[in-house]
C-alpha cells in the first residue's frame, strides 16, 4: 500500500450512533439522556424515528483522526494498521479509555497488542464493530 501525508483536521466533536432496532449507522447533531438526533433531516427509518430513543442508540465519537483514505476514524471503527514499508500488523477496534484519558487500538488479530491511537500510524478504516461483527471474531483473523 502506498502511504500519503494526511493532513489532518482541526478537531471537533462529533458523533455518529448506531440504531439497534433497524441496523442503521447515522451522523448524529446531538442527544440527551432521552433521545439521540440524527443530523439529516429523513430519520434513521424513513422519517419515521427522529429523534430516536436514546436506548435503541449506541453513541460513536470522532478520535479527531483520518485515515488513508481521508475517512473519519470514530470509536467502535475496525482499522488494519500498516508498518512504515506498507505491510499490514493486523486488525485493530478503536476504543476510548477514560482512565487513560485516550483513544487506543486493541489487537483483533493474532499476535496484534493493544496501543494508543497517534497520528502517525498509518491506518485504513475496513468496518465497524456494529455492522462487521464478524471482523471483531478471532476465527474471521486467523490467517
Amino acid at each position: 500500500m502506498k502511504f500519503k501525508h494526511i493532513h489532518q483536521p482541526h478537531f471537533a466533536l462529533e458523533f455518529r450512533a448506531f440504531h439497534k432496532p433497524t441496523k442503521k449507522l447515522f451522523p448524529v447533531y446531538g442527544f440527551n439522556p432521552e433521545f439521540v438526533f440524527e443530523a439529516t433531516p429523513d430519520g434513521v427509518d424513513t422519517g419515521a424515528i427522529n429523534p430516536a430513543r436514546r436506548e435503541d442508540c449506541e453513541i460513536d465519537q470522532w478520535c479527531g483522526l483520518i485515515d488513508q483514505d481521508e475517512k473519519k476514524i470514530f470509536v467502535n471503527d475496525i482499522v488494519e494498521v500498516f508498518n512504515n514499508i506498507g505491510e499490514s500488523v493486523g486488525l485493530f477496534i478503536v476504543h476510548f479509555v477514560n482512565l487513560q484519558g485516550r483513544y487506543v487500538l486493541d489487537g483483533l488479530t493474532p499476535n496484534a497488542h493493544s496501543s494508543r491511537l497517534t497520528l502517525y500510524q498509518k491506518l485504513r478504516v475496513v468496518g465497524n464493530a456494529h455492522e462487521n461483527p464478524e471482523l471483531c471474531t478471532p476465527e474471521a483473523t486467523d490467517e
